[in-house]
């Protein structure tokens, strides 16, 4: 059986959260204490307030102009979750550089930066997971999914966490820039 997706149910409770515009050509910038040097520094724009701790949300990026409710294969970036925002970081930056290091590494050759170098920009779009565990939960289609807001939290595997899981379990290899597989949880509540 087919699993429903998720992200455009996602879509319709989400917001824009970063649009990157392009990446640099000359300035760039060091993360020592991660041992990455003279990385392209990413011009970007915040849409809403930074991820606090304590909220979770799931994540996407799609090439700025895509429908987020009806994307199309090469449409799907990178999704994530998040609990605080960690995008941020760079020696001396002061918080304005965008730096999503898994993000950044893409998959071989295609990355956020040679996407941004080809002239196209990246909308990170997300939704509050609260506000889709209840769009969610009054959805009668989306009845095998209400069983993700019922799974043991933990700081790490948070309702974001869990939904993002589920994304990259129901779409395997769909996400651009994702290498890394869903967690075997999730393969223990919907089957594969």
């Amino acid at each position: 059986m087919n699993l429903p997706s998720l992200i455009p149910t996602a879509a319709t409770v989400a917001e824009p959260y970063i649009t990157l515009r392009r990446a640099h050509t000359s300035r760039t910038y060091d993360y020592a204490k991660r041992g990455m040097f003279d990385l392209p520094v990413f011009e970007s724009e915040l849409h809403a307030h930074k991820c606090k701790i304590g909220e979770s949300w799931i994540y996407f990026a799609i090439p700025e102009g895509a429908n987020p409710k009806a994307l199309q294969p090469q449409d799907r970036l990178y999704v994530g979750a998040q609990t605080q925002d960690r995008m941020f970081r760079g020696d001396r930056m002061r918080g304005e550089n965008f730096h999503h290091a898994q993000m950044r590494a893409g998959n071989g050759v295609d990355t956020p930066h040679a996407l941004l170098l080809s002239g196209k920009s990246i909308v990170i779009f997300r939704s509050a997971a609260h506000r889709l565990a209840e769009v969610i939960e009054a959805d009668p289609a989306h009845a095998r999914l209400r069983t993700l807001a019922e799974q043991p939290r933990t700081t790490r595997k948070h309702l974001g966490w869990w939904y993002e899981q589920y994304v990259l379990h129901s779409e395997p290899g769909q996400w651009r820039w994702n290498t890394a597989p869903a967690d075997t949880a999730l393969g223990r509540l919907f089957g594969r």
